[in-house]
């Protein structure tokens, strides 16, 4: 495909042990319509889980699909925030608007270094290279913020756009994406998506997350592949890392590896 054409960001959340028929499963589909390009985000211990790198074929099946073109993200430690604190605004969004998902929402600057250095060690464990970093429900404080920018990723992902870290830059990236959490969230999103997905038509980057949750309901599946193949006629298939120039292509160290 040209290099000059409108970007599509494929992105599959939540990849776990668990999750990996699903995203087996997804990532041979998008190939079925020419899509080799993904973004795979990667939680080390999804919900207090053991660490991913027990599971060793998980590992060998992570480093073929890297080693293949496929961009590992880290995506948080374990997903869930343990504690919701502050006041109502912030309870009604950590409790409803993430269902408690928001891992990174409320972090202070400890445990947000203590979750990436664990994180990172995993990954370097598995000898997966890592550049980015996208927080669960796409909600950060402003301290884990900072502790990204100081362990070198190079970008992290919010709903609206990507920062790209290092460069101290941004850039839109509007995000399609299903609720699958209950009958009127699958409602709603069948109506909005369209519409989203129009409204964003001419847009240089765009982007498609799914959950494995979405691959319960087949209706919801049947519409995310009409989605990505209406969506590829015009778009090329792309990363998180695509954005950022190959010359500052560096993999994320472990903390040890920033205090050398």
């Amino acid at each position: 495909m040209k290099g000059g054409r409108r970007k599509l960001i494929i992105s599959f959340h939540d990849l776990h042990p668990g999750s990996w028929e699903c995203c087996r499963r997804f990532l041979e589909r998008c190939r079925s319509y020419g899509a080799n390009a993904l973004s795979l985000l990667l939680v080390p211990r999804y919900h207090g889980q053991p660490p991913f790198t027990e599971n060793r074929a998980f590992v060998r099946w992570l480093n073929k699909v890297s080693d293949r073109g496929y961009e590992i993200c880290l995506h948080g430690y374990y997903h869930k925030a343990e504690n919701i604190s502050g006041g109502f605004k912030e309870r009604m969004v950590a409790k409803y608007y993430t269902n408690r998902e928001g891992e990174f929402y409320q972090l202070s600057t400890k445990t947000a270094q203590q979750r990436v250095s664990d994180g990172l060690h995993l990954l370097n464990q598995a000898k997966l290279p890592v550049y980015g970093f996208t927080a669960p429900a796409w909600l950060i404080s402003d301290a884990a913020r900072q502790v990204l920018i100081e362990s070198g990723f190079l970008y992290h992902t919010l709903w609206g756009r990507v920062e790209l870290l290092q460069a101290g830059s941004s850039v839109p990236a509007s995000t399609l994406v299903y609720s699958s959490r209950s009958v009127p969230h699958r409602a709603i999103s069948r109506a909005w998506i369209p519409f989203f997905h129009r409204r964003n038509r001419k847009a240089s980057i765009l982007r498609l997350a799914v959950h494995p949750s979405d691959f319960r309901y087949r209706a919801v599946e049947d519409r995310i592949y009409a989605l990505l193949e209406e969506a590829l006629q015009t778009r090329t298939p792309s990363t998180y890392l695509d954005l950022i120039p190959e010359a500052s292509r560096r993999p994320v160290g472990t903390a040890a590896d920033h205090t050398r």
